[in-house]
């Protein structure tokens, strides 16, 4: 990415991604967002495409391309089908982040078939006493000869009714604090896994549930990284993946921002288009200017991470800005649309609800604001 500017490729790849998204996801998107779960056969289509696996590099079976490639893909999917990007970088940036922490046997048993859509991943952190406060977890993994035996609830996971595997913090030093926290790699068929399905008011295709531990013995090669490096693991990925949450809110937006314009030329009131009212036009440019510049903060923040910038600044900036400013176009663009906006016919209804996700999803608005904070003033800033 040079200046404001995506560079020739990007471009490129931003048009591949568009085709195949109105090609291969938007005809059948309204049917899916009802589901419980993302297809089998949508999955295998994305890995198929490469998108699972932009950043991975090619000799391990992905792209090989940069983060800036990873937010254009986000964005033109959450325009098509929402619940893709998401899916996106749940696989394709956790999964394949944390499995190079783990051995050469683990890495082959799980990272290619994750990358082309064959099996399904997530990651579990969050509790039901712990979400902000992330190191207040509690789940606990005992060491025992060449197994840990882990016993815990994690509450709630993404995808967590469909998937094969998932990324999960537990605590082996209960008398330490984040140092406490190790992260493993957990396949879903050991015996003592149970799950139950979280209905949640949009997203549903991500089919969040609840996970229980009990006496689950994980061989301790499924380790990720050392004991005790867990919370920093986890921590360093989602500082980036945020990025990606954060322009699948503005995608969401900006689709819905085009639909609206073209409506407001059409639909005609007292003799002529509502675009010529100005309670109506004046909202659409304030939602375009608001939109275009939480969009440039994303991309240069991704752009400081391909140049190995120090970005954690930016990354809180945009995962608590952007879904804010894209939940309010999105509200708008409904309320000019009216009933038609309101109706389960149009997607702006289920749209509003999944954006709304995004505002607490991997941090919330208030933490993020203490990261910028923080940042800015340093500790003094920080209130606990």
């Amino acid at each position: 990415m040079a200046g404001f500017d995506f560079s020739e490729a990007q471009e490129m790849f931003r048009r591949e991604v568009r085709g195949f998204v109105q090609a291969e996801l938007a005809p059948r998107s309204k049917e899916i967002a009802k589901m419980e779960s993302v297809p089998r056969d949508v999955a295998k289509k994305l890995g198929e495409a490469g998108l699972i696996g932009i950043i991975v590099p090619e000799e391990e079976g992905g792209q090989g391309g940069d983060w800036v490639s990873l937010g254009i893909a986000c964005e033109e999917l959450a325009k098509g089908a929402a619940f893709a990007a998401p899916y996106v970088i749940t696989q394709g940036v956790l999964g394949y982040t944390w499995l190079q922490d783990t051995s050469e046997e683990v890495r082959q048993e799980w990272l290619l078939p994750i990358i082309k859509g064959d099996k399904m991943c997530s990651w579990g952190l969050t509790e039901p006493g712990a979400g902000s406060d992330a190191v207040a977890i509690q789940t606990l993994a005992v060491k025992e000869g060449e197994y840990y035996i882990l016993n815990g609830e994690k509450a709630p996971i993404t995808f967590g009714t469909a998937i094969d595997v998932i990324g999960l913090c537990a605590r082996t030093d209960p008398k330490a604090k984040a140092r406490g926290i190790t992260l493993f790699w957990l396949p879903m068929d050991l015996p003592g896994i149970t799950k139950t399905r979280m209905p949640h008011t949009g997203w549903k295709p991500m089919s969040s549930a609840s996970m229980f531990l009990d006496n689950v013995r994980l061989p301790a090669k499924y380790r990720v990284g050392e004991e005790g490096a867990g919370f920093s693991a986890a921590m360093g990925v989602t500082d980036v993946a945020r990025v990606g949450l954060a322009l699948t809110a503005l995608g969401l937006a900006e689709i819905s921002l085009e639909e609206t314009i073209s409506y407001a030329l059409q639909r005609t009131a007292f003799g002529q288009p509502i675009a010529r009212f100005e309670g109506v036009s004046f909202k659409i440019a304030e939602h375009a200017t608001l939109l275009e510049a939480a969009r440039l903060l994303c991309y240069r923040t991704l752009y400081l991470h391909d140049q190995g910038i120090a970005h954690r600044k930016e990354t809180a900036m945009c995962k608590w800005w952007c879904p804010q400013v894209a939940f309010d176009a999105i509200h708008d663009c409904l309320l000019i649309h009216g009933h038609l906006g309101y109706s389960e016919e149009f997607p702006l209804e289920q749209r509003l609800r999944d954006v709304l996700g995004i505002e607490f999803t991997d941090g919330t608005a208030d933490m993020m604001k203490i990261t910028v904070a923080r940042e800015l003033m340093g500790k003094m800033a920080v209130p606990y």
